[in-house]
């Protein structure tokens, strides 16, 4: 009867997208379980598609560290200069959409994510992508949940266009590097983690780059107010938490490990707003 009249709430945490931010949010999602933080619904973008994954496996994310922490780019980086323009020879131009296939990075991911469903994951789980045959952000939560992570990392001109269920897909991160509007809508959940990083990432020199990064970066910017004003009006609690690396990239994973304490240490810093401990109970009688 109690339950009926004052619906049991949960919190949930999100994870967003960036570039190689895997570390520092695996170190996260470690730390929130050494915490004893248990989220009733994780989502994620991009990098935080892939570790959001991972962590709703149930598992213990060291054993993911270990691989994250012996990380070589030759894992994941499919041939050298001449495959690759073999490759764009044999696509032509117009189906020539990114330097790796994705195929190196799914055989990384098997031996956990393997052919698990959104259905087998003890924590419920919604992958953020970008639908290119539909013009959309979509949140994926049903299928196979390691499609869902590759259309979900693929970033543009660094992958190719990923095929998912006939469509076509690119980064989460493009359409929305913060996917929790379907939280803040959900009449059960009460407070969002929400887990970022500011990676340090370099000016681009190329024009064309730093027109598209800019662009994405106005978007996230008005759409974040946006989720903000929506939650405020729901009555949920964003908790909006930011981990600081250094730069990361293919060719240098040196302050991985940096990035992944920086990560872990976030979520210890901010245990008691992360479990609630700071925050007054609530009666519903005066």
């Amino acid at each position: 009867m109690i339950e009926l009249l004052f619906p049991k709430k949960y919190s949930a945490l999100c994870l967003k997208s960036s570039f190689f931010g895997f570390f520092a949010h695996a170190g996260f999602v470690r730390g929130l379980q050494e915490i004893g933080f248990k989220p009733g619904m994780v989502t994620g973008s991009s990098s935080g598609a892939m570790v959001g994954a991972l962590y709703a496996t149930g598992k213990d994310m060291s054993e993911f560290e270990t691989l994250l922490l012996n990380l070589k780019k030759k894992d994941f980086w499919e041939g050298n200069s001449l495959t690759i323009l073999r490759r764009l020879i044999q696509k032509g131009w117009n189906g020539y959409s990114g330097v790796l296939t994705g195929n190196a990075t799914r055989k990384l991911l098997s031996p956990y994510l393997g052919n698990k469903r959104f259905s087998d994951l003890p924590i419920q789980l919604g992958i953020a992508v970008s639908n290119l045959s539909k013009n959309k952000r979509e949140l994926v939560v049903d299928g196979n949940v390691l499609d869902a992570v590759m259309a979900s990392i693929a970033f543009p001109f660094l992958y190719e266009v990923q095929e998912m269920r006939g469509d076509e897909f690119l980064d989460g991160g493009i359409g929305d590097s913060e996917p929790i509007k379907e939280m803040i809508l959900d009449p059960h959940i009460d407070r969002i983690i929400i887990h970022e990083i500011n990676n340090n990432r370099p000016v681009s020199k190329n024009a064309i780059k730093r027109a598209f990064d800019a662009s994405v970066n106005i978007i996230e910017s008005e759409t974040e107010d946006l989720k903000t004003l929506l939650a405020k009006e729901k009555g949920k609690k964003l908790i909006r938490l930011q981990t600081t690396t250094p730069y990361l990239s293919p060719d240098d994973f040196s302050a991985g490990k940096f990035a992944l304490a920086e990560g872990r240490g976030t979520a210890y810093r901010h245990s008691a707003e992360i479990l609630g401990s700071l925050e007054l109970p609530m009666f519903p009688f005066g």
